[in-house]
């Protein structure tokens, strides 16, 4: 099969812009799905910081969602660049208010601890521009594979290579793909009457894992095309090369819970 362009831009930059990849139609009817997805979603998350706000899994609550991330349009351009079998791993809405805070660089595998390469569909909902917070990339990055990342509180930061970094200005509609192993940030929204906004899909390849999320699990794609079904358990989690390759980062991060959960059972306690 000879790879397509966007297939070569994707495996030398790391990531594909496409511009007006949803209509003004589509985009209103996105956003009216995410409003009502939102009153169902957890207040808060562990990512937030001041002015910037995270809402996940929104696709378990909206059959809405599930169909628009399954729907012949997003399969056809994702299989067209990153392969033709794909399930969701997550999806999420950033927002950013006026005076929203930086997110600093850092590769996605840095945080949900995964060791295969994914795919993040970022959306835009909102123009995202150098002030309002818009998205910067090290385009090439990616060729890096998972790198290791510095805490700062909740986040994770790895600067990687500053002198390379690209803003990504988007409109409402447009689409960016791009490598889980991609260097990116966003800077402070430095603007007082504008709210970044953006709606991101993670998918996988059906033979790769995420084994630290519950089911259910929603397959995408099968042979390059549209297969949207609820399945109770990941296709690749019979494979024994999964079950080696996650079982000491398994071990760890049940290790890490134990850790946070015995001070809070133990602080009611007197030591003497």
């Amino acid at each position: 099969m000879i790879a397509s362009d966007r297939t070569r831009e994707f495996e030398d930059q790391g990531y594909v812009l496409q511009r007006g990849f949803l209509s003004a139609d589509e985009i209103e009817a996105l956003r009216e799905a995410l409003r009502e997805a939102q009153q169902v979603a957890a207040e808060s998350d562990v990512l937030d910081r001041k002015g910037m706000t995270f809402k996940h899994n929104l696709w378990k609550a909206s059959p809405k969602l599930r169909e628009f991330i399954t729907s012949p349009k997003v399969v056809g351009f994702l299989c067209d660049i990153v392969g033709p079998d794909l399930w969701v791993r997550w999806d999420q809405t950033i927002e950013k208010q006026p005076g929203g805070a930086a997110f600093p660089w850092h590769q996605d595998n840095g945080y949900n601890g995964l060791l295969d390469m994914h795919f993040q569909l970022w959306i835009a909902l909102t123009p995202m521009t150098i002030d309002n917070g818009g998205l910067w990339l090290q385009p090439g990055s990616h060729k890096l594979g998972k790198v290791t990342h510095e805490s700062i509180g909740s986040h994770v930061y790895n600067p990687g290579d500053e002198s390379k970094e690209v803003l990504v200005p988007a409109e409402p509609g447009d689409a960016l793909l791009f490598s889980s192993f991609m260097l990116h940030k966003t800077n402070q929204n430095v603007t007082e009457d504008q709210t970044r906004m953006a709606y991101v899909i993670e998918y996988m390849r059906l033979g790769d894992v995420d084994p630290f999320i519950e089911a259910p699990y929603l397959i995408a794609a099968r042979g390059g095309e549209p297969a949207a079904a609820l399945v109770p358990r990941q296709p690749g989690s019979r494979s024994l090369r999964n079950q080696r390759k996650y079982l000491v980062p398994r071990v760890h991060r049940s290790l890490s819970h134990l850790r946070h959960r015995l001070p809070a059972k133990l602080g009611g306690k007197s030591g003497s």
